[in-house]
């Protein structure tokens, strides 16, 4: 018997299917100095099940990706990349054996995934950081091995999310996850963010920096991102209207079943506080400074 979610996802129509990029050929030259780049596999934590018909990872649960060289660290030195918030997809593209594949077009945590295989292969699992304490301030270094970063795959979360019954959802053949809310009892279907998501909430928090240095993405503006349809309604103004209406607790149990659905790879630091002793727990994010080991 299908559940009232399950009967409300009948209604979602099935998304557009993403069309690979042309082809890019590089060709070389025989040398006496020639070299064989070493190549790797990669665990993909989506396990290709949340990319649309048509996606050349779709269903896949790894991808190819060769070492970093000289030509990647140019690229994440370039300004005008890194000012038009593209810089790691363009490394990314760079590594990627196939190039039928848009780095644009992964997803957020497949991304994460391939940078941390990228970072390990290329300087090692050590990855040095200056954790400032959320308590008192103090700043204090720390080593990280790379190795021990925490993977939550889909089939991880999948089978966690059966086992709690707060999060009903309904993952959609075609990469989405409708989710349901308790107290409007709303169908929300969303979807997980990509590389270009990530460059539209890049330029959407520049513009927004242009009146205001401390701007930031509200909450609004963030749901609208995951948001493609509620109850089947796909109009966007319509979606804008019914997320701002929407009850506290309602957004807080969207983004948080959201959060624990989202196949990802986390860089994650347990500590004591050496100044006020206080115990934290930080996620460190992935930035282009991520590949530049302190010597």
């Amino acid at each position: 018997m299908k559940s009232s979610l399950e009967d409300r996802f009948e209604h979602i129509r099935q998304q557009a299917s993403v069309e690979p990029p042309q082809q890019e050929v590089i060709g070389s030259n025989a040398s006496p100095l020639s070299f064989v780049i070493p190549t790797e596999l990669v665990d993909l934590p989506s396990r290709g099940k949340y990319y649309a018909e048509g996606h050349p990872l779709k269903d896949k649960t790894t991808v190819e990706i060769r070492q970093m060289t000289t030509k990647e660290e140019d690229i994440l030195t370039n300004k005008s990349f890194i000012k038009k918030g593209i810089v790691i997809d363009r490394l990314i593209q760079s590594l990627l054996i196939d190039k039928n594949i848009d780095s644009k077009t992964l997803l957020v945590g497949d991304k994460n995934a391939i940078m941390v295989a990228a970072r390990i292969a290329s300087y090692g699992p050590n990855y040095d950081v200056s954790i400032s304490c959320l308590e008192c301030g103090f700043k204090s270094s720390h080593t990280i091995d790379l190795n021990e970063t925490v993977v939550e795959d889909s089939d991880l979360l999948e089978e966690k999310a059966s086992q709690n019954k707060k999060f009903e959802h309904v993952r959609t053949p075609y990469g989405s996850l409708v989710i349901a809310l308790p107290k409007t009892n709303w169908a929300v279907e969303c979807k997980l963010l990509d590389g270009n998501d990530e460059i539209k909430i890049f330029n959407l928090l520049e513009e927004k920096k242009l009146k205001d240095q401390s701007a930031s993405v509200s909450i609004v503006e963030q749901l609208l991102f995951i948001v493609s349809s509620i109850n089947g309604v796909f109009d966007r103004a319509t979606i804008k209207e019914a997320i701002e209406i929407m009850p506290s607790s309602d957004g807080h149990h969207l983004r948080n079943v959201y959060q624990k659905l989202i196949p990802n790879i986390r860089i994650e630091k347990k500590y004591t506080c050496s100044s006020c002793f206080s115990e934290q727990e930080v996620e460190l994010p992935f930035t282009q400074e991520f590949f530049w080991p302190k010597q």
